[in-house]
């Protein structure tokens, strides 16, 4: 059985762009870090449900989306395991992460004021 070489067309461009570089790794890395340790606070603080961490938790979820937009946009999109990416995979990345965000927003919410107060 012989392989035949995958066409230019399958492949995505290199990054080239400071800002590409950066939009990837905002969602890829520094969001899903931050979320994290911004869920941290939520829950062990327990100030009420619109506190200004709540604001800035939104606003990762916001800078991540727009990350991914960004990456997207440049054709160098790439989904984790390096395959190209396509629109239908924004679309997923952005329905998943709106729904995960909004349970785990919830839950350190819930946690936060009122089960460990």
């Amino acid at each position: 059985m012989t392989k035949t070489a995958p066409s230019t067309q399958d492949k995505p461009r290199e990054i080239t762009s400071v800002t590409v570089l950066g939009a990837r790794i905002t969602w890829v890395a520094w969001g899903p870090m931050v979320l994290a340790f911004t869920t941290l606070g939520i829950v062990s603080r327990g100030n009420g449900w619109l506190t200004g961490l709540d604001l800035f938790f939104a606003a990762v979820v916001g800078s991540m989306i727009l990350g991914r937009w960004v990456e997207q946009r440049s054709g160098a999109a790439t989904t984790l395991d390096g395959e190209p990416a396509t629109p239908r995979h924004y679309t997923r990345y952005v329905r998943l992460l709106l729904s995960a965000a909004l349970v785990v927003w919830i839950i350190a919410n819930v946690l936060g004021n009122h089960i460990l107060m």
